[in-house]
């Protein structure tokens, strides 16, 4: 046993160089899809955290609201703009939910089978999966009631068209609060627009939050080779703590045990 031991640790340590050069020597590779239908890979926003990319939240961002829900919105920037902002339950940790998810503050990662698309953000650790595999949408009377919703999806072409129903009503768009109602459906179509250039035309249906239908087109890029996604933990350390009255405010110095 001990001779065998020996000859295990000898093997071990002239292995050792021939595996450090190996993991020097390694470089990642920009990721080539297999199709146009393969979203495989790490993607970044980078137009910004309003729900229209490259218009900041807020007032410019123009939604088609109904009266009820812009005078809800025009609150939390009221609010806001008083020092107490009462818009994003995300400073609290709450997940960003569908559709706010896809605004992608931090990149996200696809990967996909012939059931579903799965897609990862860093934000949160959040997972959406778009279903694939035939299934229908759920009945009204059905439907659970989540944070991402249900998404059910299917090829048209090489263009992903999904539906998404079921997001919980007190989620919303943006940082500023632009709210919608729990009668909201999701309509996507996404495609590759060339090897590095994924896009998502989102339209928002909401007859009682959406005097029309709002149609937005999202745009990732690839992220460069070797990227990760890293792990993204809001409760530790937690900075934007929410009272009673939905508050959100600041604490600058590190929570202590």
């Amino acid at each position: 046993m001990r001779s065998r031991l020996s000859l295990t640790l000898l093997v071990l340590v002239a292995a050792t160089p021939v595996l450090a050069e190996a993991a020097e020597a390694w470089k990642p590779a920009l990721y080539r899809p297999a199709s146009r239908r393969d979203f495989t890979g790490i993607w970044e926003n980078r137009g910004g955290i309003g729900w229209r990319q490259g218009v900041s939240p807020g007032l410019k961002q123009d939604p088609p609201l109904t009266p009820e829900y812009r005078a809800i919105w025009q609150r939390h920037i009221d609010n806001a703009a008083a020092g107490h902002p009462t818009g994003d339950p995300t400073a609290g940790c709450l997940p960003q939910g569908m559709p706010r998810i896809m605004t992608m503050t931090y990149p996200m990662e696809i990967m996909m089978n012939t059931q579903q698309v799965n897609i990862f953000a860093e934000w949160n650790g959040q997972t959406r999966r778009i279903f694939t595999d035939g299934r229908p949408l759920p009945a009204a009377d059905d439907v659970e009631v989540t944070f991402n919703g249900t998404s059910v999806g299917h090829w048209d072409g090489d263009v992903l068209v999904a539906t998404t129903v079921g997001m919980r009503p007190e989620t919303n768009l943006e940082s500023s609060g632009l709210p919608h109602s729990g009668e909201l459906v999701v309509k996507e179509r996404i495609w590759l627009d060339g090897d590095n250039l994924l896009k998502d035309e989102i339209t928002l249906v909401d007859p009682k939050a959406f005097s029309k239908p709002w149609t937005v087109t999202k745009a990732y890029h690839r992220a460069a080779p070797g990227a990760e996604l890293i792990e993204y933990v809001c409760l530790e350390n937690q900075r934007n703590p929410v009272n009673a009255a939905g508050e959100i405010g600041v604490t600058l110095a590190p929570q202590k045990p």
